[in-house]
């Protein structure tokens, strides 16, 4: 389950195929199989070899892994790449999470009084929507949404029996959430924890004085904090240091508010949560919305609505009126209003979620809710035989109805004038939805005689997973295993580095390039460039002077890609050791070792991997470095260091040692030197905060060498240096990570001695 589909519109992999399939270009769905595959196949093969890869050397000259959360590593459920190929396993994680997240929206229903076919109809509805069937290929989305219910399941019952068992298994749901892989979705997801525990307190359920009720408050929020924060700490604080150093710039003021306000959802695209694809399909490329159909993807069905309004309106429940207004302000949020204003900026990492429109998530799962309290009330009613179901019924039917014919009136053709459908998939969803609540709930409510109801709940169940099939088809890519990352046509050295070039990266079509970027990663080959949502900030700034200008597409700030023309810095590619080009247009200035529908070359001028310069020229900051870099460019003799300490290596010797790379394992690299004479040692690797070098004896500073890599001043008869990657922020948060795992061992087994004992 995998859109290698549109892997293979590339080459090299393109000219490998008889027949390639013709399928619309969709960037974000292109995340599944360019960023997730790769990273999950390398994390795959460190752990299978016995190592945590804290560092990852076959994207952006070398970049880290852990602290990039979407690699998941930690992840209990992600243990499924490492046990079954990596490629069938996507299909698998979606499948054991759709199953989870179901059981867990079940037993929330019923924990506060909604019957097992209440309960059942919302497990299946959050289970189809269309939110999780847009972004399915990206596993993090559902890996972290997939809690929420038993986040809220876990924290009513804190609420209500106060014991400090469900505190800390509300912060082990919490953090578990977190280590599923996606900041945005997990900000989300604690954002309506905190709302409901907050409502919780203040509802009724706890009898105290109010200054007792808010300490038990403050109580009980630590302890879910402090849980789940020690559960994640492995993986929490080496991204809080990654953050510091990535490329995403963040200035706030009304500038940065307005452009988050930009990727708001347009009222009209309301319509597509009674028609799904009002605005066009993604795989018939013909949406014409705005910004990715992923990104307001709210689909619950049109019988789901219904239920959920008949839910809200006759569902005696604190919980009603809250998943009321949790839906209705995720709706108002994700449409730009003013409620933007205070969690912008007074929730921290909101500023940075790109837009508000994901939090239609939260919408949606509300309305699952809703919609499994509406199904529980109108069996109820449909037992006790109650004819006043059928006005609101009724005018239920009228309104949906309204809407429908409003979109067939005034969207449609609004539509259709932009870019006409290919196939008139949306009028037919409708006429089928209508059908569906029209059948539905006359079934419901008519049937009177005990033997039916059974037969009538059940067709309920049907059509509410019916309606959610039929809106969720052309979605699921799944693709021949053969088409996913075939061999490679040509060879490429496994020490130096690769270069892929593009022509162009647009947004509407499939770009023209070879080799995209992180494809070197399935390889095992280290590319120059690389895709990543985190990256080094000092190393885009070297990307921008060997392309001299903006490294990244128009509308893609997360992905380096080289352009290369007549005037790209040779000087610069081969300073980072890149002995391979492969490019779908030709390049000047290189040797060519294949021609065809690509071109591979071979870099006659690229410097070894590790090399020792004669002496150093020290700046005192990166900026100081980046405009000595542009003036005078790099010298064979000399490495330019940022920093203000200067490192003494002159050499000794009548001749420069000569270096040798012998270790490649992610997290270490070792260097030989052929002779002890001092020196610089310049490694072409990128530099971060973590990277420790040492010899036989002494350990050595190391320094950013050219902007983005590594240098140390080589001692006197040093034979060999080795650098290891040891963060200490991984070290740190490995450690609290242990002592929280072993504090909440010992919670649970003193909680299973105590049952036994009462028993």
């Amino acid at each position: 389950m995998l859109p290698a589909d549109l892997l293979v519109q590339f080459e090299p992999w393109r000219s490998g195929l008889d027949e390639v399939p013709r399928v619309p270009w969709d960037p974000l769905l292109w995340d599944g199989i360019a960023q997730y595959y790769p990273w999950r196949a390398f994390g795959a093969e460190s752990l299978a070899s016995g190592m945590i890869p804290l560092w990852n050397p076959y994207q952006f000259c070398g970049t880290p892994f852990v602290a990039n959360g979407q690699s998941a590593i930690f992840y209990p459920f992600n243990l499924i790449f490492w046990l079954m190929p990596v490629a069938r396993a996507f299909g698998w994680s979606a499948w054991l999470h759709l199953c989870l997240t179901g059981w867990f929206m079940y037993l929330l229903l019923r924990r506060i009084g909604v019957g097992r076919f209440g309960a059942t109809a919302a497990a299946v509805v959050w289970q189809g929507n269309g939110f999780f069937v847009a972004w399915i290929h990206l596993p993090t989305v559902l890996c972290t949404a997939s809690w929420l219910p038993m986040i809220l399941l876990l924290l009513d019952k804190t609420v209500v029996r106060g014991r400090t068992g469900w505190r800390v298994a509300a912060g082990v749901a919490l953090g578990l959430s977190y280590l599923g892989g996606h900041p945005q979705v997990f900000l989300l997801t604690a954002l309506m924890a905190a709302a409901y525990l907050i409502c919780r307190f203040w509802s009724g359920a706890v009898v105290l004085a109010p200054l007792r009720r808010l300490r038990r408050l403050a109580v009980a929020g630590a302890a879910v904090v402090a849980t789940a924060a020690g559960l994640a700490a492995l993986q929490l604080l080496p991204t809080l240091e990654l953050l510091g150093m990535a490329h995403r710039s963040f200035v706030p003021g009304p500038e940065s508010y307005d452009a988050f306000l930009r990727h708001s959802m347009p009222a009209a695209q309301l319509v597509g949560l009674l028609i799904p694809h009002a605005f066009g399909h993604p795989a018939l490329g013909n949406y014409v919305g705005r910004d990715n159909h992923a990104e307001f993807a709210a689909y619950v069905g049109v019988v789901a609505i219904a239920l959920a309004l008949w839910g809200a309106v006759r569902f005696r429940c604190w919980h009603a009126r809250f998943f009321a207004l949790s839906a209705l302000a995720a709706f108002l949020i994700a449409l730009g209003t003013p409620l933007n204003w205070p969690l912008y900026h007074w929730v921290p990492g909101i500023a940075r979620a790109g837009g508000p429109g994901r939090i239609l998530v939260l919408a949606v799962f509300s309305m699952s809710a809703l919609a499994g309290m509406g199904a529980d009330s109108l069996a109820r009613r449909a037992v006790k035989r109650s004819s006043s179901a059928l006005a609101p019924i009724a005018v239920m039917l009228t309104l949906l109805g309204a809407c429908y014919w409003a979109y067939l009136l005034l969207v449609k053709p609004a539509v259709a004038a932009v870019k006409p459908s290919t196939q008139p998939l949306a009028g037919w969803e409708g006429v089928r939805a209508w059908g569906a609540v029209a059948l539905a709930m006359g079934a419901v409510v008519a049937l009177g005689r005990p033997q039916r109801r059974r037969v009538a709940r059940a067709a309920l169940i049907v059509i509410l997973a019916a309606d959610l099939l039929l809106a969720a088809r052309r979605h699921v890519h799944v693709s021949p295993a053969d088409w996913t990352y075939r061999s490679l046509p040509f060879e490429a050295p496994r020490q130096a580095r690769i270069l892929s070039n593009a022509r162009d990266w647009p947004i509407d079509r499939s770009p023209i390039a070879v080799l995209p970027p992180n494809s070197a990663t399935v390889y095992g080959l280290r590319d120059a460039f690389g895709y990543d949502s985190l990256y080094l900030a000092r190393f885009r700034d070297f990307a921008a002077a060997l392309q001299h200008g903006d490294p990244s597409p128009p509308l893609n700030g997360n992905l380096l890609l080289a352009r290369l023309s007549e005037t790209y810095g040779l000087d610069m590619m081969s300073l980072a050791a890149v002995e391979t080009v492969v490019s779908p247009v030709p390049v000047r200035g290189l040797t060519m070792e294949r021609a065809g529908t690509y071109y591979v070359y071979s870099n006659p001028y690229a410097w070894p991997r590790a090399w020792v310069a004669e002496s150093a020229l020290h700046v005192p900051s990166h900026s100081d470095a980046v405009a000595t870099l542009a003036r005078l460019g790099p010298m064979p003799d000399c490495v330019l260091v940022t920093g203000l300490e200067e490192l003494p290596g002159e050499i000794r010797g009548a001749e420069r040692p000569r270096a040798e790379v012998t270790d490649l394992s992610p997290n270490r690299v070792s260097v030989e030197l052929s002779q002890g004479d001092g020196g610089y040692l310049f490694l072409a690797d990128a530099y971060a905060p973590g990277w420790r070098a040492h010899t036989e004896e002494d350990e050595l500073p190391v320094r950013t060498a050219y902007l983005a890599f590594r240098t140390v001043a080589v001692p006197a008869d040093a034979q060999s240096i080795t650098f290891t990657y040891e963060p200490g922020s991984f070290r740190v948060g490995l450690f609290v990570t242990l002592v929280a795992s072993m504090l909440i061992g010992c919670l649970a087994a003193c909680q299973c001695v105590c049952r036994d004992e009462q028993a």
